[in-house]
């Protein structure tokens, strides 16, 4: 959960940090019990995890800051790749980082909403 927190705060800076504290015990208790979740570990340590919702959703993707851009994330993707072949999720639009990541893993916009936090989203689509 650590990784979840320090990540998320990272990556979504137009949200405060308080928001992300607010969720922990939500993320914790209602979604990580609900989902199918995978670890990617090197050298005895938790480097990230990715989370699958109802067989085809990722309702996570968290890679802990200091081992962003080392191909964990990309690791993680390509291997529930090879479980859900139909993988949809969402990102903030003003994770301008995250957006541009899952379009070169090949993920397209299928749409764009509002969330609760009043910050938009796109909702994508792995397309083969």
């Amino acid at each position: 959960m650590k990784i979840w927190l320090d990540a998320s705060i990272t990556a979504h800076d137009f949200l405060s940090p308080a928001y992300w504290q607010q969720q922990f015990s939500v993320v914790r208790d209602q979604y990580l019990p609900i989902s199918e979740t995978y670890v990617f570990v090197e050298d005895d340590l938790v480097r990230g995890f990715v989370s699958i919702l109802g067989g085809d959703t990722v309702g996570a993707l968290f890679v802990a800051p200091s081992f962003q851009r080392q191909g964990v994330g990309s690791a993680l993707i390509r291997y529930v790749q090879e479980i859900a072949k139909d993988l949809t999720l969402s990102v903030y639009v003003e994770n301008i980082a995250a957006k541009i990541f899952y379009e070169k893993l090949g993920f397209v916009i299928l749409l764009r909403r509002t969330t609760e936090t009043g910050h938009d989203e796109y909702v994508m689509r792995f397309a083969e």
